[in-house]
């Protein structure tokens, strides 16, 4: 009996860290930007790129729409979005001309933004 109890435990067990593992979510949309900026020191030029954060990383990546190559990484934080504004995609961009930077970024019909707090350039 007792081996027969904590054959189950051992089995729910599993399935709850595998559904802990299974909630990650990467959030991706594609966005065009009218203006060069930068991301982690990487200069990135106006277009439509991938922006995509992944919540268990913690990493928004900005990838190039038609190669799907990696152009900047950047460590970010998720936080509640502005009461109301939750319909259109909010760019955030600190800075103008060639200091222009990413500071943060919000998708549409998403509850949350990922903010930018540190940055690594893409290889």
């Amino acid at each position: 009996m007792k081996k027969a109890t904590s054959r189950i435990a051992i089995a729910l067990l599993l399935c709850v860290v595998s559904l802990s593992v299974a909630n990650a979510k990467v959030k991706s949309r594609a966005v065009t930007f009218g203006q060069d900026f930068s991301v982690g020191g990487t200069l990135v030029k106006a277009g439509t790129y991938d922006l995509s954060f992944d919540d268990q990383t913690n990493m928004l990546t900005v990838s190039n729409r038609k190669t799907k190559d990696v152009v900047a990484k950047a460590e970010a934080r998720a936080e509640a979005r502005r009461a109301g504004s939750v319909y259109g995609t909010d760019i955030q961009i600190v800075g103008s001309g060639s200091a222009a930077t990413l500071a943060g970024v919000a998708f549409a019909g998403e509850k949350m933004a990922f903010m930018i707090t540190g940055s690594t350039a893409a290889k």
